[in-house]
């Protein structure tokens, strides 16, 4: 067995202003792009993609989303740089539930030296699901001269079908809005944080005008890391990441983070970078609010790393 100390932080980048035109629709976004972020976190790696643990003489099959006790820790089994490997999920004080794999209540502080308090349970533990369906002949690369002008097509469009689908909340709100007018998509890939940034607006008609509305998807893939094939994606993964927020179009900020994902996605076309290569890649997420992931509330991990809150419930 070998610990591995994985870590990155976010990285605000700055504000970009666009006006995007296209077949007679105007709509202006202002968007803060953050690169990558993942809380710190220790692996144990095993090897494979269904990895033995025998440490401690007590064999247990790493099988995804399970949890095992060793010691004074819980460790859950997830997807880090494509394996499937034991990550310590809690340091616990007042001991581990060797039948639940996690630690007894009340011991929960993830190693970081203070508690973390006990999930909300007013959300759901799974709230909600996404299926992504993505294909772009050629995304936007920031460093372009006149990048973000209206005459400036790569990265940008709007279609009748959106690719990222699925529902969020404890009932069922639609992440593709059925009265949606357009959704507006746009792939961006910024070498300064050796990102690609991927997202999705449902855009309303209001009388002659269209509106920019919610909820918005955040995509961010670690363009280092980036290859044709699956990549693991969570809130502790360090390649892929994807929230569903709360877009404020007054002010131009995000309001709120309703959801993060955990699973993977497959990318089944990757061009350069540099020069508007195409990307399409597919995938099958689980969502969790920060309020409850996994029996803990770490709404406060994220917003320290975000700067957002979270959303109060959606029914």
């Amino acid at each position: 067995m070998k610990d591995l100390f994985l870590h990155t932080k976010l990285v605000a980048l700055g504000k970009d202003v666009f006006f995007i035109i296209f077949g007679g629709f105007k709509m202006k976004k202002i968007f803060v792009f953050a690169a990558l972020l993942a809380a710190a976190f220790f692996v144990v790696s095993c090897g494979g993609s269904e990895n033995d643990n025998n440490s401690g003489g007590n064999e247990q099959v790493c099988s995804y989303g399970s949890y095992r006790c060793e010691g004074t820790s819980s460790y859950f089994c997830g997807y880090s740089n494509n394996e499937l490997l034991w990550i310590l999920a809690e340091v616990c004080n007042n001991g581990c539930n060797s039948v639940t794999g996690q630690c007894s209540n009340g011991s929960n502080n993830n190693g970081g030296g203070s508690d973390s308090p006990a999930a909300d349970n007013s959300y759901n533990a799974n709230y909600g699901f996404i299926s992504l369906n993505f294909a772009f002949d050629g995304i936007g690369n920031a460093d372009d001269n006149g990048f973000g002008s209206s005459s400036y097509g790569y990265g940008f469009d709007y279609t009748s079908t959106a690719f990222a689908t699925g529902t969020y909340g404890n009932g069922s709100a639609a992440i593709n809005p059925a009265n949606a007018a357009y959704f507006a998509k746009q792939a961006v890939y910024y070498s300064s944080a050796n990102s690609i940034w991927v997202a999705q607006n449902p855009v309303f008609q209001n009388g002659i005008d269209t509106v920019g509305g919610n909820p918005a998807i955040d995509l961010y893939i670690n363009a280092n890391q980036a290859s044709v094939g699956k990549m693991s994606v969570g809130v502790e993964g360090n390649n892929v990441q994807l929230f569903v927020v709360e877009h404020n179009w007054s002010t131009h900020q995000d309001k709120c983070i309703h959801a993060f994902a955990e699973g993977q996605i497959n990318i089944s076309k990757l061009g350069d970078l540099v020069y508007h290569g195409s990307l399409e890649l597919t995938g099958a997420l689980q969502l969790y609010s920060p309020k409850n992931y996994k029996g803990q509330d770490i709404s406060g991990k994220v917003k320290s790393q975000l700067g957002l809150e979270t959303c109060p419930v959606v029914y």
